[in-house]
């Protein structure tokens, strides 16, 4: 199967953020993924990766399978077409329950905070997976339609308020509180999610047994970042050998060492 989105699924995009598709990855090729994430959970969690992105590096140590998922044509040429850009590359990916690692800063509960990703006015277009059911209790995923095409300042101070509203002793750096705009979205491995990370999201709280895995990647036109760039070479070191393809597709230019 392949993802070709329809006009009103990029026109949705553009002006919410985010749009839903069937998952075009095969039953076989998620086995594998997640049959490789469970085995090298337990050294990874046994790794410090310092300085680095842990969601990263675990994406990184599954390999292959991953970097295949990455680099299909189909997810390449839709990232293209919402971008409107040719010159593209991958900034940032992971694989993992983000939740479980934001709490350990000391939050009340695991629940990861209204925030948005990247940098204001720079165009990225995200695929999210997940490989469990993150209904509800399992920390499904919260989006504020639209939000990305608003000023960040004011829709920070808009949560701001409403976390003030529910509980006046809150700190301010968390915002949990419910948005009337807010759309749950109860993500499992027969969807595909395609938004901008620089729509406003959050979590809500994980309290439900069992795991909360979801992967993803991000694609940049030139400008964008490469927040991942130090940690796939730490992880894979024998990217050097990799083709010039996968090179510029992973923003390392072929003369790095």
């Amino acid at each position: 199967m392949f993802m070709q989105l329809t006009d009103a699924q990029v026109e949705h995009f553009y002006e919410q953020g985010f749009v839903l598709a069937e998952n075009p990855v095969d039953a076989e090729t998620m086995r594998r993924i997640d049959e490789r994430q469970r085995e090298v959970e337990a050294p990874w969690r046994r790794t410090d990766f310092e300085g680095f992105n842990r969601l990263a590096c675990q994406f990184f140590m599954i390999g292959e399978p991953l970097f295949e998922l990455a680099e299909r044509d189909d997810f390449i040429d839709t990232a293209r077409r919402l971008l409107d850009a040719d010159d593209l590359h991958i900034g940032a990916c992971g694989i993992g329950d983000a939740s479980e690692i934001v709490s350990a800063d000391g939050r009340p509960q695991r629940q990861v905070n209204w925030h948005a990703d990247g940098k204001e006015g720079v165009k990225v277009v995200s695929f999210r997976i997940a490989l469990d059911r993150h209904g509800p209790g399992n920390g499904p995923l919260r989006v504020l339609p639209g939000s990305h095409r608003r000023p960040r300042d004011r829709v920070r101070e808009e949560f701001l308020q409403r976390e003030r509203a529910v509980n006046a002793d809150a700190p301010s750096k968390w915002c949990f509180a419910r948005h009337p705009d807010e759309l749950e979205i109860e993500l499992e491995s027969k969807l595909c999610m395609i938004w901008s990370p620089t729509c406003w999201h959050a979590t809500g709280v994980k309290s439900a047994p069992g795991p909360r895995r979801a992967l993803g990647f991000n694609y940049f036109g030139p400008e964008g970042r490469r927040r991942d760039l130090d940690a796939l070479k730490h992880v894979c070191p024998g990217w050097p050998d990799w083709s010039d393809r996968r090179k510029a597709l992973w923003a390392l230019e072929s003369g790095d060492s």
